[in-house]
């Protein structure tokens, strides 16, 4: 597989002030693009480079397609969703297939060549025990997040056929780092036990593929500037216990004896292995992550250290 031209591209990320937005127009900006950086309620105009800052509402289709033959961007990396309350479970999830459709007309009228969506790990039958595989594991969501994701998916390659467009599908696994949600697992964990409280957890033997933040950022920018196509795990290839997971930030932060495995019901149903086979990622691709759990968990903890300062 070979990568695309060295010449610098124009590169439009949607979601650009998210979880994965921020990290992702950071390392574009580091490569030296000029990245067009949509955002609906939170941009990040500390990361440095050739980066424009645009508010945009993706449902709104008027306003994107004028943005987007304004800025004429070679390659999309679409990253915007719907995030709203109960996200995974919500109907609204749905509207979002259209709203990605629009996005990817609009993106083809201007003259776009390369687009890179996110999808999710949650498009998958997790009722397996092998590996998930983009090739050969069954598509089964259990949630409405995964199956819109997974319905838009179906239409997606035969739509950049149609629209003469190179298309390839991020798949994410479980993320953790700098920027997080608070109610989510690590950040969680390590917000509690920095401020001296318990940290009240399930008994942890699930077992789940992490992935920093910024190494999956990398990754996507791998694949949308690569000539790849189709869907991509975007995993370590290695499912951990989130007691581990867990147990290594009590160690790094000193406060292992507030950990409370078991305080917590898990989900019912909760699989007790979800682990990507990353053979494209690593194979075709040829990436590799810059962080280890030990060093991800670290630069996590940093940046939650210098986040709870500021909100005293």
């Amino acid at each position: 597989m070979t990568r695309s031209t060295e010449h610098k591209t124009t590169v439009m990320v949607t979601g650009a002030g998210g979880f994965i937005g921020r990290a992702a127009v950071q390392a574009l900006a580091r490569q030296g693009h000029r990245v067009i950086a949509t955002y609906r309620s939170d941009p990040c105009p500390k990361i440095y480079g050739d980066v424009h800052w645009v508010k945009l509402d993706v449902t709104n289709t008027s306003d994107v397609s004028a943005i987007i033959h304004l800025h004429r961007p070679s390659h999309l990396l679409a990253l915007a969703w719907y995030m709203g309350p109960g996200n995974q479970q919500s109907p609204e999830n749905f509207r979002w297939i259209q709203h990605s459709i629009d996005l990817l007309f609009a993106f083809s009228s201007a003259g776009g060549k390369r687009v890179t969506f996110c999808g999710s790990c949650m498009e998958y039958d997790w009722s397996g025990t092998d590996k998930l595989r983009e090739d050969s594991t069954p598509i089964s969501p259990a949630t409405e997040y995964g199956a819109a994701k997974a319905a838009l998916f179906t239409a997606f390659g035969p739509m950049c056929k149609a629209l003469d467009l190179s298309g390839s599908w991020a798949r994410p696994f479980f993320l953790y780092g700098p920027g997080e949600n608070p109610r989510r697992l690590a950040a969680d964990v390590i917000r509690s036990l920095l401020q001296g409280q318990e940290a009240l957890c399930t008994h942890g033997q699930q077992k789940r593929d992490f992935l920093h933040v910024d190494d999956v950022a990398t990754a996507m920018v791998a694949l949308l500037l690569s000539d790849l196509q189709g869907p991509v795990n975007i995993g370590s290839g290695t499912a951990i216990p989130l007691a581990d997971l867990i147990h290594e930030i009590g160690r790094q932060t000193k406060a292992d004896d507030l950990i409370r495995l078991g305080a917590r019901e898990a989900r019912p149903g909760d699989p007790p292995l979800v682990e990507a086979d990353i053979t494209r990622l690593h194979d075709q691709l040829k990436w590799t992550p810059r962080f280890t759990l030990k060093t991800g968990i670290a630069d996590t903890i940093a940046w939650w250290r210098r986040e709870i300062v500021r909100e005293r």
